[in-house]
């Protein structure tokens, strides 16, 4: 895992409003060239960009996702959102399912078959 700085912001290739993008937010070849656990960090960081469309940020959309996702018992910060939006951290099952069910189950066949659209 390569480490980037604190300061780095979503590369461009995580922007659902990058050129040549799908849906999802990222190009088909965005993972072809990752290996597996990147390519699930990379789906689900633009799953969490479908789950929020209307935040303006990933300051913006931490802080909505940490609200939404956070439980009586479970906790979630918006640093923990930010760093699975960089793809630094995966998440627990526990919050991939509910991020899928504020998208729709058809998310789940992108990380199936990423070609599939």
């Amino acid at each position: 895992m390569s480490l980037r700085p604190a300061t780095s912001s979503l590369r461009s290739d995580d922007r659902p409003s990058a050129r040549g993008h799908n849906s999802t937010g990222l190009s088909e070849m965005s993972f072809r060239k990752c290996s597996g656990e990147e390519a699930e960090r990379a789906w689900f960081a633009s799953l969490l960009w479908r789950a929020f469309p209307e935040a303006q940020s990933e300051n913006d959309l931490a802080e909505r996702a940490a609200e939404v996702l956070t439980s009586d018992r479970r906790p979630v910060t918006s640093r923990t959102v930010r760093n699975w939006l960089r793809r630094e951290n995966a998440p627990h099952f526990r919050y991939v399912l509910k991020v899928v069910a504020l998208v729709g189950a058809e998310a789940v066949f992108q990380i199936i078959d990423p070609e599939a659209e």
